[in-house]
């Protein structure tokens, strides 16, 4: 009976153990923005891939596995950058990787600086590594399988916290206004929550100083989102059509009308 009663305690125990191994993988799930950046690294060519590297940037976004996914990319790439388009897309994840302050992937940048035979990334790299302090467990060339992203079975890379393998693309719209943080752009709002109730745009005093001469947020657009809320949006340059989230504002009152 004895013997009985510890082989029964060691079932109950390994159950508990799996449930919350399962929980933490639940836990750690991609989230809308994560899943659609993911799918911009592996899925896109240079222009996608400086979306998304600009959008994590901008964002502020910090998820492990999304970084790494950006990490192992900028690794099988940087050596056939040759041309400026793929330079640049690998630059901006440079410096996604550097903004992250994350000490994990000091290394990758450090190769790439190394190796690279192209300027303009190493100057990026280089500055992102230099911002960089050495530390935790390194990132390593080969901890993600690229190709099970591809083709939708994607799993956690090595010596990341544990994450719930992606199974399914993000599909338009199927974010929620809780998704949106500051820096993302236009594009990718629409992407995520698909089109706004209305919209209506307004200069700032920015447009009459003489000396903004990049043009920086003399406009704005606000989007509105019937039940959900509002988001406005600040032109980034005069010279380059991009918008991103200044504000957010939720308010399940909005009637989606300016």
């Amino acid at each position: 009976m004895e013997e009985e009663s510890i082989s029964m305690n060691k079932t109950a125990a390994f159950t508990t153990s799996l449930a919350l191994a399962c929980t933490a993988l639940q836990a750690h799930a991609l989230d809308a923005s994560g899943q659609r950046y993911v799918d911009q690294l592996v899925q896109g060519g240079p222009v996608s891939i400086r979306e998304a590297a600009q959008n994590i940037y901008h964002s502020g976004y910090r998820d492990s596995e999304t970084l790494d996914v950006a990490a192992e990319v900028l690794l099988q790439k940087y050596r056939s950058a040759a041309d400026s388009t793929s330079a640049d897309a690998l630059a901006w994840v440079c410096k996604a990787l550097g903004a992250s302050g994350n000490g994990r992937y000091k290394p990758v940048l450090d190769e790439v600086v190394a190796n690279s035979n192209n300027g303009k990334l190493d100057r990026h790299c280089e500055k992102a590594a230099d911002s960089l302090s050495a530390g935790g467990a390194a990132y390593r060339a080969g901890s993600v399988n690229l190709e099970a992203y591809r083709s939708g079975k994607g799993r956690p890379a090595a010596n990341a916290p544990a994450v719930a393998p992606t199974q399914v693309a993000m599909a338009q719209g199927s974010g929620s206004f809780s998704d949106i943080r500051s820096g993302m752009s236009m594009d990718e709002v629409n992407a995520l929550l698909g089109a706004p109730s209305a919209t209506y745009t307004h200069q700032t005093g920015k447009a009459w100083i003489p000396f903004n001469f990049k043009g920086k947020d003399v406009a704005r657009v606000v989007s509105l989102y019937k039940g959900k809320g509002r988001i406005t949006f600040s032109q980034e340059s005069v010279y380059a059509n991009v918008w991103r989230v200044m504000e957010v504002t939720n308010d399940p009152n909005e009637s989606g009308y300016p």
